[in-house]
């Protein structure tokens, strides 16, 4: 096993609570939501991965310092929280906290009146590149809930993009996970050598059941370890490219290492052969 060939990552599904006023989404905090995302950290530093994802409107600047400092030789995506109206990412690389304002909305965020729509080709040439960041030599795009749907199948289909990329990683607090599942099936349609690490979280809204959790990576993934994850108890779709799923009712978190896609063989045969994805985990948090 080349372990250079492989991006470790983790994601973290969490179960909180949301509300909103008129201009802002935020997470409720509470005993619970607190102590999952504890939780998280001291799992973190257990498997050490080059990546790490929390759900979109779950950044807690209580956490500013733990974030730094966990992020040294790492990115985390620790999720996103309104600024001055404005649906921000925040992101962690090395120390460094970088803020993404979302430019896409649905209609049920406050901040969908105060953006226009901006044309996905004018996305592309003017905003990705505050989404792209590189790990081991391999760029990652790092996009919001609706960015992802608007963005994601142009940036699989353009050469230049797509040229190095690993992977779209998406933080997402919704309840139509099939919708964008059903984008994520016709973006691998046309490009078997991309992962998709899309995450959710399973929440509630204004008291009310909302995030539906199932959070999914689809991806490039050997024959034989698609065989091993479904008996393994892992939620593994028949669709070739799809890897796993979470729950539609936990808080849960995923662990694994993934192949570079140009290093994957799918046969068990062959002389190159790595299995992919390797070491995954899925438990409840």
């Amino acid at each position: 096993m080349r372990m250079n060939d492989y991006l470790s990552v983790c994601m973290f599904q969490l179960k909180v609570d949301l509300d909103c006023n008129s201009e802002n989404e935020y997470l409720v905090e509470t005993e619970q939501s607190l102590m999952q995302i504890e939780s998280a950290f001291r799992i973190i530093e257990e498997k050490k991965p080059d990546i790490v994802l929390f759900p979109e409107i779950v950044y807690l600047e209580r956490y500013e310092k733990k974030y730094q400092e966990l992020s040294i030789s790492r990115i985390i995506v620790a999720g996103s929280y309104y600024k001055d109206g404005i649906n921000t990412t925040v992101v962690f690389e090395n120390g460094k906290k970088h803020e993404i304002p979302k430019d896409y909305a649905s209609g049920a965020e406050p901040m969908a009146r105060k953006i226009t729509f901006i044309p996905p080709k004018e996305f592309l040439r003017s905003k990705l590149k505050s989404h792209e960041f590189w790990v081991k030599g391999k760029k990652i795009y790092i996009l919001n809930c609706m960015e992802y749907y608007h963005a994601a199948y142009y940036i699989s289909r353009d050469e230049k993009l797509k040229n190095k990329l690993f992977g779209i990683f998406t933080v997402c607090s919704n309840s139509n996970t099939h919708v964008f599942e059903e984008e994520t099936v016709c973006i691998h349609n046309h490009n078997e050598s991309l992962y998709t690490f899309t995450l959710n979280c399973v929440s509630t809204y204004k008291g009310e059941s909302y995030g539906d959790g199932q959070s999914y990576i689809y991806g490039p993934v050997s024959v034989h370890e698609k065989e091993w994850l479904v008996k393994e108890g892992i939620e593994s779709k028949k669709n070739a490219c799809h890897i796993l799923s979470l729950s539609k009712e936990n808080a849960q978190y995923v662990y694994g290492k993934f192949v570079f896609p140009e290093n994957l063989s799918r046969f068990g045969r062959s002389d190159k052969y790595l299995n992919n994805p390797r070491d995954v985990i899925v438990n409840n948090l």
